[in-house]
């Protein structure tokens, strides 16, 4: 029997995660979406996302993702064996994790 190495670090680290919309065209008014989220999740798990319509799940999903930028915290994912803190991470950077990494449905 082999024994599989399996990293202590999760495969995507949510810290502090915070999204506020600015609405411009209405004098520049704030929308809280979520603030203070944090999640682990490691390689090979299956995580749920569930709650009523407009609690922020497509949004974090998408600030998971790169599609929004966060108001305040960090999205690790590991890539090549580092953990990229995709909130400050290079477009290119982001392409090749997308590429390579994660995917999106």
């Amino acid at each position: 029997m082999t024994q599989s190495t399996v990293s202590a670090e999760p495969a995507i680290r949510i810290s502090g995660l915070g999204k506020c919309f600015t609405l411009h065209n209405q004098g520049a008014a704030q929308v809280p979406v979520f603030t203070n989220v944090a999640l682990d999740v490691s390689a090979g798990e299956c995580v749920v996302l569930s709650g009523p319509s407009g609690m922020g799940k497509s949004t974090l999903l998408r600030a998971i993702y790169a599609n929004y930028l966060p108001s305040a915290g960090s999205v690790n994912v590991v890539h090549d064996g580092s953990s990229i803190d995709i909130t400050h991470a290079p477009p290119h950077v982001i392409i090749d994790i997308r590429r390579r990494t994660m995917g999106y449905v």
